[in-house]
């Protein structure tokens, strides 16, 4: 039994990456499984690893209810309350897919967590060399640090860069800026210096005034930047009365 979980836990190395950090399997790496039952196929190197699965490696964790995964292909699959961390990076879903060791699928109710930012979708494929996101199925939300989110029918995102883009019936709510906007795509540039440029149908409105175009670029400085027929709503601050001259100095003689 022991010649044979030794086994286990070098199949395991593949899948413990996650796709987040990955490590050569003949590189020096710590790692472990743990499992309720254990099984594993010396021939075509299949295993399985069956309740409250526990896969670790250099400081990654992944936890699941069922795993199976192939220690030739370095590719396999998590399921059941997924949940795996690697660094900065957290990831939660119902499936997790280990298509080989840089590329990854996380499925049903798929959330993946980087710097501040959370990407949610029916589906997310995450490609760990180009550090690039991209949902599948007919939503996806880029929720960032401040709670402001971007929904869309569709959301790559490019995490080297810092940019996202968005297609498909967009819609940003950011109540830390009381700011509303919506077209039809956009291009968010993720940083602290960043700006979202809204196209086609673009819409912001922010504490009461709008401005719409066919593009619009919205900055962190609360700058809007239009083109193509711009039409602009300006609602002014109400300013206080006036006080009369008698009224300031009876006032003014109370105080």
């Amino acid at each position: 039994m022991a010649y044979k979980n030794r086994f286990v836990l070098a199949a395991a190395a593949a899948l413990l990456s996650l796709g987040l950090a990955t490590t050569a399997l003949a590189a020096p790496s710590n790692f472990s499984v743990q499992a309720d039952e254990l099984e594993y196929d010396l021939g075509s190197g299949e295993a399985v690893a069956k309740g409250s699965v526990v896969l670790k490696q250099d400081g990654g964790v992944a936890t699941a209810n069922y795993a199976r995964f192939n220690s030739k292909t370095k590719s396999g699959v998590l399921t059941g309350n997924v949940v795996a961390d690697r660094e900065d990076m957290h990831i939660t879903c119902n499936e997790f897919i280990v298509h080989n060791e840089n590329d990854l699928s996380a499925v049903g109710g798929a959330s993946i967590s980087k710097a501040g930012k959370r990407l949610n979708a029916d589906r997310v494929n995450y490609y760990k060399e180009r550090e690039f996101a991209e949902t599948i199925g007919g939503w996806a939300r880029l929720t960032d640090s401040d709670g402001s989110t971007l929904n869309a029918a569709k959301i790559d995102y490019n995490m080297a860069a810092g940019v996202a883009n968005a297609y498909g019936g967009v819609d940003i709510n950011s109540p830390a800026r009381n700011l509303t906007a919506s077209a039809d795509s956009a291009v968010y540039k993720t940083d602290n210096s960043g700006y979202v440029e809204l196209i086609g149908n673009a819409k912001a409105t922010q504490n009461g005034n709008s401005v719409a175009g066919d593009k619009l670029r919205l900055t962190n400085t609360n700058v809007a930047i239009a083109d193509g027929d711009v039409k602009i709503i300006y609602i002014p601050e109400k300013q206080p009365a006036v006080l009369g001259k008698e009224k300031q100095g009876a006032e003014q003689a109370l105080a």
